[in-house]
């Protein structure tokens, strides 16, 4: 890290070409990215060739099955699945549905049809034999609504995505070899089905797919080798980051997430011309899944040690006035203290201003960022859980009004965030890929004054009672994060001066609160019982119909938020805390308040699916860290 942080990042920011980058994006979203298809095969040769155009070395199209039935700890195999073209028409209107001219209309995994069906209403009594059912919002699709179906022997539905997307299709998904077909519509043609029903008109259904057996790609690849591995400590990584970005997903998906694969591909442009004491390695694979094929070879088959950090690149380029949503850091979970969260952030604050104000003084800017929690809905969690233990951060954009859309084309991705996006990658991978001892006592201050914001910021007037324990748990994770700089030799001095300030900070801001008691729950501990990384969607077939009925109401009453309270609930069983301990842990990491008995409910269905036992297991407790506010 030769220099200053904002010289290197300005320097990485410089040589990002967009025009190039949004080139790719362009290319990508010219393909159905389906997990197990013949366009995600066709997509990842294309990145595989990108790559070693952009002098990438290593690099190879790995391939997993997509048989539906292979699994990688609790995730399975996607089903080989490649959709030609789909038709839906009533008389009068030949070609409402047109796929895939009307992209996202064809729901994932439908079956193949050619035929012509009845017309029915979901809420109509007595559907005849191979109808095509009618279901005006995506929240009346659910286990009631599939189960009459089967029972009536209906062979599709169309589902409207409602009012508040008028413009473009949404995304529906079956399960793989699924014997029904499902099509996404619009309120206007939901209206033109309406009325042919009405009429007792039938529906003419063209469903062309080939389930012909396929390949699940991986691309990796890492930069070029050096003469010499310069790593001052045999205890680091042999790779110094892994910068991964999902490749699948319907056409267009141009910042859902072509814009990622891009970023990547840019910023290993941009780090194969540098010279790097250590490797960076690079992952383009389905979500999810692909990472998890990946992983499991390297922890439970022997292939490789795991990166020093990660940074997950998904929907990166967003036209932020156009979309509606700024940057999004989200931080690696605080059960795993390392300095990659401040790392990435000081990255972000670090790119040159796209403009100044009226002096020149102060750098100004319109676009946004924000840094959160850790939630895991994409490929980050699976290197993050604790079963792992990769510290990952993710680089985003939410809120989206076009995601999972037929709308999120090539207009809605800014070539310069998409820049923006690959240079705070490039940046925080070339810190960690040249860090010796001088950057590592660098980055110590760094962490310590990230770490010193974060507590400040827990002081009053915030009136979260759980303030003062946050502190705690801030100070905590900023002192044990200083620990993750040894390795590349950052001078002991250094390090015990920085704990020793944050120490006496947190005395310092702990005075702000009257005596706040200690919470010591007790109780029996919780330990993990699924194998791998926690799995939502694996837990949700795992438990029983009652709780399967709940997570579902959950879901769609708020889906990121229910998702990020599930994945703080699993990941804070460390086997060591008790229930109560448990879900306070939880609530404190997620930043979300629950409403009681919301975090019992949810970890008694864990324990009723056998995923959560009671009992000693392996884990680390709160320790000497564990008080609340001023008894320390």
């Amino acid at each position: 890290m030769p220099g200053s942080l904002a010289d290197l990042v300005a320097g990485i920011h410089h040589g990002i070409d967009a025009d190039e980058a949004m080139c790719w994006v362009a290319r990508l979203t010219e393909w159905d990215r389906y997990q197990g298809s013949a366009g995600i095969a066709a997509a990842a040769d294309f990145v595989a060739g990108e790559a070693e155009r952009a002098g990438l070395a290593g690099v190879e199209v790995l391939s997993f099955p997509a048989d539906g039935r292979t699994t990688w700890w609790t995730f399975t195999a996607p089903s080989s699945w490649t959709p030609r073209a789909a038709h839906l028409s009533v008389p009068g209107r030949p070609a409402l549905v047109d796929y895939p001219a009307q992209p996202y209309t064809l729901a994932a995994h439908s079956a193949a049809a050619h035929t012509e069906a009845p017309l029915v209403r979901a809420q109509d009594d007595g559907w005849p034999p191979g109808a095509v059912v009618l279901v005006p919002s995506a929240a009346r699709l659910d286990a009631k609504l599939h189960a009459r179906i089967r029972h009536e022997r209906a062979i599709g539905f169309c589902v409207t995505t409602g009012p508040s997307r008028p413009e473009a299709a949404g995304r529906l998904e079956l399960p793989g070899g699924s014997a029904l077909f499902g099509f996404s519509v619009v309120p206007g043609q939901m209206d033109v089905l309406d009325r042919a029903h009405s009429r007792g008109e039938r529906a003419r259904v063209i469903v062309d797919v080939d389930t012909t057996p396929a390949r699940m790609p991986v691309v990796v690849a890492r930069t070029p080798a050096r003469d010499a591995d310069l790593s001052p400590s045999s205890s680091l990584s042999p790779d110094a980051c892994l910068i991964t970005a999902h490749l699948c997903h319907p056409a267009p998906g141009a910042n859902d997430n072509a814009s990622g694969v891009a970023a990547a591909l840019a910023a290993g442009r941009v780090l194969a011309a540098r010279p790097l004491r250590r490797p960076v390695r690079f992952l383009w694979a389905p979500e999810f899944v692909g990472l998890a094929a990946y992983v499991h070879r390297l922890v439970e088959e022997g292939g490789g040690p795991l990166p020093t950090m990660a940074v997950d690149l998904d929907m990166v380029g967003q036209d932020q006035r156009r979309c509606g949503g700024p940057l999004i850091v989200e931080r690696s979970p605080e059960y795993l203290p390392h300095f990659a969260n401040a790392l990435v952030e000081a990255c972000v604050r670090a790119l040159p201003a796209a403009a100044r104000s009226y002096s020149g003084a102060v750098g100004c800017d319109v676009w946004g960022w924000r840094s959160t929690p850790f939630v895991g809905a994409s490929d980050h969690a699976v290197l993050a859980d604790r079963a792992i233990g990769c510290p990952a951060v993710q680089l985003g954009h939410w809120p989206d009004r076009f995601n999972h859309s037929g709308a999120d084309t090539l207009d809605k991705v800014d070539p310069q965030e998409l820049r923006r996006s690959a240079a705070i990658a490039a940046s925080a991978a070339a810190v960690v890929a040249t860090a010796g001892a001088p950057e590592a006592d660098r980055l110590a201050h760094l962490l310590t004054r990230w770490t010193a914001r974060r507590m400040t910021a827990c002081l009053p007037p915030d009136d979260d009672p759980l303030a003062a324990t946050l502190l705690t748990r801030h100070a905590r994770y900023g002192r044990d994060a200083l620990d993750t700089l040894r390795p590349f030799g950052a001078d002991p001095g250094v390090l015990d001066r920085q704990a020793s300030f944050l120490d006496g900070l947190r005395h310092t801001l702990a005075a702000a609160w009257d005596d706040v008691p200690v919470e010591r729950h007790g109780g029996p501990p919780l330990r993990r019982a699924w194998p791998g990384p926690f799995n939502l969607r694996a837990l949700m077939g795992a438990v029983n119909e009652s709780d399967r009925r709940w997570f579902s109401r959950r879901l769609a009453e708020d889906r990121g938020r229910f998702y990020a309270s599930a994945m703080a609930l699993a990941q804070s069983v460390d086997g060591v805390s008790g229930t109560a301990d448990v879900v306070r842990t939880a609530r404190l990491d997620a930043g979300i308040r629950w409403e009681p008995g919301f975090g019992e409910r949810f970890l008694a269905a864990m324990a009723g699916a056998g995923w959560v036992k009671e009992g000693e297991g392996e884990g680390e407790g709160e320790g000497e860290w564990a008080e609340g506010g001023q008894g320390m």
